[in-house]
């Protein structure tokens, strides 16, 4: 839809007029795209390919390749780091903190602070790969389950002794082997961002008016805190402390 109102989409290539707020052209393209049909064979393919099929990649709102979800970086700074630095892109699923800055879990934050944002991010990053690797579904466990519940489960599925920092710390290692992983298919600290507008284009309106996403001055220091040099990079002492060198 932004494509089209910016000019950059003709309506006979799309077959609608795609303003926004147009409900029935974004319900019937739904279903071709589900279909495959028409313009629903380009939709198919994601947002970013979409935009960058037009020549705008910049209108994409996503990170890594990866749409956004819910939650919004210039009101919820923390869960904008969560986000950035995902492995696997703008995923909710890794981006735990909008639970302490929407909900109180673990325990209730400013969602306009920056202080103590890096470090939240960490642990609930390493908790949600953790989360993960049991196939455990996140919405029952958040607010209502901690880790030393989920203890007695793993232990007897794996029949070993794990303690709450054992099994953060396999949290730990996931995360760092998931960054190598990336880091070897291309990925760089580059990719370690948001879309531009969130960084430079304040809310119109509302609670959050005026807001941007301070990524820059939580990456820095989520970066030492996770042990990783200042591009991004797990350092060999990070590496051989968690037995992956």
């Amino acid at each position: 839809m932004e494509l089209y109102e910016k000019g950059y989409l003709k309506q006979e290539e799309v077959g609608y007029e795609l303003n926004f707020g147009n409900a029935k052209a974004m319900v019937e393209l739904v279903e071709k795209l589900g279909l495959r049909e028409g313009f629903g064979d380009i939709l198919a393919e994601g947002g970013y390919s979409l935009a960058e099929k037009y020549g705008h990649p910049e209108l994409f709102m996503g990170v890594k390749k990866q749409q956004l979800p819910a939650y919004h970086p210039q009101a919820l700074q923390g869960t904008g780091l969560a986000l950035a630095t995902s492995n696997s892109g703008a995923s909710h699923n890794r981006a735990g903190v909008y639970g302490s800055e929407l909900w109180g879990y673990p325990y209730k934050t400013d969602p306009l602070a920056i202080e103590g944002k890096a470090s939240l991010c960490v642990e609930l990053q390493h908790y949600k790969a953790v989360l993960d690797a049991l196939g455990l579904c996140q919405y029952i466990i958040f607010g209502h389950v901690e880790g030393q519940h989920i203890l007695p489960l793993l232990n007897a599925a794996t029949g070993i002794d794990y303690t709450v920092e054992s099994m953060m710390l396999a949290g730990e290692r996931i995360w760092n082997l998931e960054r190598l992983f990336n880091l070897a298919a291309g990925f760089t600290a580059k990719d370690d961002t948001l879309p531009k507008r969130l960084l430079e284009q304040p809310m119109l309106k509302g609670t959050y008016e005026g807001q941007v996403s301070r990524l820059p001055e939580m990456l820095p220091e989520y970066y030492r805190l996770r042990g990783w040099d200042e591009n991004g990079v797990p350092t060999k002492e990070k590496l051989a402390e968690l037995g992956l060198g």
